[in-house]
C-alpha cells in the first residue's frame, strides 16, 4: 500500500509539475480571439512601425542537466548572445530568455518569432506572431498649400488583416488612443483602417509618430487619392526639429518643412 501511494504520489507531481514554457506577461502579445485546438502555443504581438519588441520565454518546472532554449525567426534559428536565466527552487529549476527586436518595420507584418526548449524527449514551442501597424497621414492639397489644419491619421497593419482577431483590434486601438492622445471612441474603425482627425501641429513633436515615418498622401475628391499618389512636402518636421535617429535636421523617410516645401513642388507639378 505505502508503494502504490509512493508512485501515485510521484506521478501527480509529475503532472503537476511537467515541464512547459510560457510568454512572460506582455500587454502587446493577445491571444487568438478563437483558440483552435493545436494552436494553442501561437500567440499575436501587436507593433508598430519603429517600436521595439521585447518577448521573455519562461521555462517552467525544468531540472539540470539543463536542456537547449533556441529561438527562430520563419523558421530560421536566431543566434541569441548571453545565457538564460536560471532560478532553483525546491530543486525545481526555472528558466527565463529574453529576445529583443528593434526598430520594428512593415516589412516583418507576419513574421512568426518561436521559442524551443529540448531536453531529453521533451520538445516544446511557444510562438509570437506578428502584427505590425504602417502609418499613412491623408491629406488635402489644400493643406500643403498652407501646411495647417488637420489631417486623417490612417493606421493599417502593413500586410495582412487582422480585423477578425478581436483582441488585435482591442489592443491597437488602446495603442492608437494612447500614441495620439485621443479616446478610443474618438478613433474610426473602417475594415482594417484605424483613423484619427489631427491637428498637423499637435503631433510635430510627437516622438512615437515620428518613428512610424508615416507617408503623406495627397487626396482630390474626398476619399479619391491621386494615381500617381504624391507625398505631401509639408511633412512632420522642420528645420528646427531634430530626427529621432540623429542630432541633424533631416528628411527622416518623409519631408520636412524647408527649402522644398509642398507649395514649390506643387508649383513645379503645374
Amino acid at each position: 500500500m505505502a508503494v502504490m501511494k509512493f508512485l501515485l504520489m510521484i506521478q501527480i507531481m509529475s503532472t503537476v509539475f511537467s515541464v512547459r514554457l510560457q510568454w512572460e506577461d506582455n500587454p502587446d502579445l493577445v491571444e487568438e480571439s478563437v483558440i483552435i485546438q493545436g494552436r494553442e502555443h501561437i500567440w499575436l504581438m501587436v507593433a508598430m512601425v519603429g517600436d521595439s519588441i521585447d518577448l521573455e520565454c519562461n521555462v517552467l518546472f525544468t531540472s539540470k542537466p539543463l536542456g537547449e532554449i533556441r529561438w527562430k525567426s520563419n523558421g530560421a534559428l536566431v543566434n541569441q548572445s548571453g545565457d538564460p536565466i536560471v532560478k532553483t527552487k525546491d530543486g525545481v529549476v526555472f528558466l527565463e530568455e529574453n529576445h529583443k527586436i528593434d526598430n520594428i518595420t512593415e516589412k516583418m507584418d507576419g513574421r512568426s518569432v518561436t521559442c524551443e526548449y529540448e531536453k531529453g524527449q521533451y520538445v516544446g514551442r511557444i510562438e509570437a506572431s506578428l502584427n505590425i501597424f504602417k502609418l499613412v497621414i491623408e491629406t488635402s492639397k489644400k493643406f500643403c498649400e498652407t501646411c495647417t489644419g488637420k489631417a486623417k491619421f490612417i493606421f493599417k497593419e502593413s500586410i495582412r488583416s487582422s480585423q477578425n482577431e478581436t483582441n488585435v483590434v482591442r489592443r491597437i486601438i488602446f495603442k492608437i488612443a494612447e500614441m495620439t492622445n485621443v479616446e478610443s471612441d474618438g478613433i474610426t474603425v473602417e475594415n482594417d483602417k484605424y483613423s484619427v482627425t489631427l491637428p498637423i501641429d499637435t503631433v510635430k513633436s510627437n516622438q512615437a509618430i515620428l518613428a512610424m515615418k508615416p507617408k503623406f498622401v495627397i487626396t482630390g475628391n474626398p476619399g479619391q487619392v491621386d494615381s500617381n499618389e504624391e507625398y505631401c512636402k509639408c511633412g512632420l518636421l522642420s528645420p528646427s526639429l531634430k530626427s529621432v535617429d540623429s542630432d541633424e535636421p533631416t528628411k527622416h523617410g518623409f519631408i520636412w518643412i524647408g527649402e522644398l516645401s509642398c507649395c514649390n513642388r506643387l508649383k513645379e507639378d503645374t
